[in-house]
This record gives C-alpha cells, structure tokens and sequence, in this order.
C-alpha cells in the first residue's frame, strides 16, 4: 500500500496493511543532523495528512486584505515589539506582539493586543459585505496530477469562532457569547455562510477532497460548555460540513484538550476525523471508550503524549503505541500521531532534552512499524 491508501483505508473503517503512523516535524528540525533518521522515516514510510495547494483564500475573516507589520520596539537581548496590520474593505485591524530573544522567530510570542479588540471590531466583521472567497483550481487539478500517494492531502477550512477567539480579545470574545448573543449570531451567520457557499463553488470546481480545520480545542471546556457549544458551534459548523460532504468531500478537526464528551456532538455536526486526541493530564480522552463510542463513525488519530518525551524513556513510548494499538486499531479508523506539534522535536531545547526526545519519536515510530 502507499502511505496514502494505507491512511484512507483506515479512515474508510477497514484494515490496512498496518496501522498508519502519522509523523511531521518542522523544517529547521528536518536540517538538524540528528533528525536523520526521523528524516527518513517521514520521507518513506510515514502516513502523513498535508495541506493541498489551490485552496480558498480565506483572508482575515474572510475579507480581502492587506497584511503588514513593522517593529515598533527593539531592545536588544531582551525583547521586539511588532505591530502587525490587516487593512480590510471595512478598515484596520492590528495587533502588537512581543517576542523575546533569542527565539525572535519563534511561533511561540506575548499577545499584547489582538486584531478584533473591542465590540466595535466585531461589529464590522459582521457588518462587512461579502462574497465567494477566490481559489485556484488550475493549482488543485495540478497537484492532483502529480500526486504520489506519499500523503492525504487536504484542503483548509476557516473556522469563524475558533479564529475569533484566537485572533480576537480571548476574555471579551467569551463574554460576548454570553452578554452580545445577537452580534456574535449575526456575525457567525454572515461568515459561515460565505464559507459554506464558497466550499459548494470549489465543489462545482470539481475540488471534492478532504478537508482540515484548527479551532474545536477553544471551543470546549475550560473555554465554554454543552450549552454555550450546542447555540455557537453545533448549527455553524454542521452548515459547513454539510456543503464539504455535498460535495463529496470529508473533514477532520485539529482538537486538543478535553474533548471527550463533546466527540458525539463532533460527529453529529459532520467532523469524519479528528486528532490528536490527548490522554490525562493534557486532555481527558479515553482511548479504548473513544473508539468503542466512534467506531465507523468517526476517524481517531493520535493518543500518543509527546509532552512526555523530554522527560520520559523509549520503553514507556514503546508501551504507550502499544497500548494505543490495542485499544483502537482492530476493524481500522485509527492511526498513531503524536499529541504534542512536530512530536515535541523542537532545536531550540537544550541538547540533552532534544537528544531524549529525538530518542523518544524514534521509539514511537519503530513501535508503530512493529506492533502495527
């Protein structure tokens, strides 16, 4: 099987040939020489899902714009400020962030304002007109072309509430769930929408696929509850996941966090997979009742802790994969991935603790390969 058949086999609810393994790091750690070997197994062998070229541009908001940023503050060894600007139809936004040395490049940085900052902001996003966002087919039907059944690709999908709450003021965009329901519908209704009937335009494209969306983990508990989900997400989501599988399309959902009673709602409003499904104590997901819960119904990927693999060793990897394996992987739907970005391989740690790490996902995937 290619790494491709082998992942929608068993997302189709079948077994492959083994279980698949999904394995990603970033690009300054593929050209770390210690990352050879991971290198090699993520080239060869590993099952991977990856974006597809030619897909919507979503904007911010799903309004055209104009993105720049300048730094506002340097302080040497210690800190650089950014202003960061989207100049949309209806005006600007911006944000300031703080990054601090000597990782200025980093993704990781101090939100000090956020692009939707007050009611006002949200207002106009709900207020904006608007229309199908622009995508490339040519771009599509080109990768599909040449495509060498070494990934899934997909494509993305914004998500208007999970975005908000991140790219927005995190304590107001709660409330105003609670204290501006009227806003925040209109708001969702009016980008949702736009979503919607743009995935229906790609689809008479003839761009049916999969898709992917990032949101779900700041939508679920500590963050809000069943009712708040139920009124804000359940309806809004499952009109856009009706257009992908109109289409003939499929979707699965990046959530972190404690999403284990919320994985019936998920399915119900059209997710078909969902990662990275993490155990206590970074989320609450019980793997064996996960997939007793979702069996045909919904993809499970993921459910191995790589928070753990700076401190832990090859062996509890190795009885973490297969522990997975068993709970999960008979009758197909599940594939191993890593609960932590890049499976925490990250060259800024210091060297012991990348070495330990690097240790750990060479663990993880030779347990995958061997009790898969």
């Amino acid at each position: 099987m290619t790494q491709q058949d082998r992942w929608l086999t068993a997302a189709s609810f079948r077994e492959a040939d083994r279980v698949p393994i999904e394995l990603q790091i970033s690009g300054a750690a593929r050209k770390h020489p210690a990352c050879a070997r991971l290198v090699e197994f993520i080239d060869n062998q590993a099952d991977n899902f990856v974006g597809m070229p030619g897909g919507a541009q979503w904007g911010f908001f799903g309004l055209t714009t104009k993105y720049s940023e300048e730094v506002i503050e340097d302080v040497p060894g210690k800190y650089l400020r950014k202003r960061k600007v989207h100049l949309t139809p209806v005006g600007e936004f911006h944000a300031i962030t703080r990054h601090f040395y000597p990782h200025v490049n980093s993704p990781d940085f101090q939100w000090e304002r956020r692009f939707v900052h007050t009611l006002a902001d949200l207002e106009r996003l709900a207020e904006a007109p608007r229309e199908v966002c622009t995508f490339n087919p040519d771009a599509y039907f080109e990768a599909r072309a040449h495509d060498d059944g070494r990934a899934v690709r997909a494509l993305g999908v914004v998500h208007a509430l999970g975005n908000l709450v991140r790219q927005g003021n995190m304590q107001e965009a709660y409330m105003w769930l609670a204290g501006e329901k009227s806003v925040m519908h209109r708001f969702l209704q009016r980008i949702n929408e736009q979503v919607r009937d743009t995935i229906l335009a790609m689809g008479a494209a003839g761009m049916a696929s999969w898709f992917s969306v990032c949101a779900h983990e700041m939508l679920i508990p500590p963050w809000i509850g069943h009712r708040m989900f139920d009124e804000f997400v359940f309806p809004y989501d499952k009109m856009v996941n009706d257009a992908i599988h109109q289409i003939g399309g499929k979707l699965r959902a990046h959530c972190h966090g404690n999403c284990m009673e919320f994985l019936e709602q998920m399915v119900d409003m059209g997710i078909d997979a969902i990662e990275p499904l993490e155990p206590a104590p970074f989320g609450d997901v019980d793997l064996a009742e996960a997939k007793r819960r979702m069996h045909g119904r919904m993809m499970l990927s993921g459910n191995i802790p790589s928070q753990n693999f700076p401190s832990c060793t090859p062996d509890d990897v190795r009885q973490w994969v297969r522990e997975a394996i068993q709970d999960a992987a008979a009758g197909g739907g599940f594939a191993l991935r890593t609960t932590g970005g890049h499976a925490g391989v990250n060259i800024d740690l210091d060297e012991d603790v990348l070495a330990n790490v690097i240790r750990n996902v060479e663990a993880y995937t030779e347990a995958g390969l061997e009790y898969g």
